[in-house]
């Protein structure tokens, strides 16, 4: 029920003279970010969101300085492609912007990733296969850092029960 009065006061704070230059610059970047997961690749856009819109010049806010520099790579054919649909983008600034979204979207939480039973096995063998060298050695480590994450929720798990 809370987002039924939010739309109502947002569609009737639409519809006042006061408001209604900044919900149609809204909608404008709203499309326009449309536009650039349509155009941009598939790979990049799902890491870069629109930063903003004035006077021609468009800015994308990516993850990461990878993924700003292969985009920057593509802002050619990004200009030409936003010209074709209609939005009079005359330049793009690529910017870099860590974090601005919720790491939990891209699936990034506190928590270390755990190697199934499959990938133990498979690096146990390897471990076992490679002369002694820094790379045996990391493994080893690896190996023995996930057997003591798995042995240590084992028993908090008993404990609780």
């Amino acid at each position: 029920m809370t987002a039924r009065k939010i739309n109502f006061y947002l569609g009737a704070m639409r519809l006042t003279p006061e408001h209604q230059r900044l919900f149609s610059h809204a909608d404008l970047l709203t499309a326009m970010h449309q536009a650039f997961v349509k155009i941009a690749p598939p790979q990049l856009a799902q890491r870069c969101v629109s930063g903003g819109f004035s006077e021609g010049n468009l800015t994308i806010c990516a993850d990461n300085g990878a993924i700003a520099a292969k985009l920057r790579q593509t802002v050619p054919s990004l200009l030409l492609k936003f010209h074709a649909m209609g939005y009079e983008v005359t330049a793009i600034r690529i910017t870099v912007q860590a974090n601005y979204r919720n790491n939990r979207a891209h699936g990034i939480s506190g928590k270390k990733p755990k190697i199934g039973p499959a990938g133990m096995e498979s690096l146990n063998d390897l471990a076992m296969e490679l002369p002694q060298s820094p790379l045996k050695t990391a493994i080893e480590s690896l190996l023995k850092k996930q057997r003591m994450g798995r042995s240590g929720r084992n028993h908090s798990d008993s404990d609780t029960q």
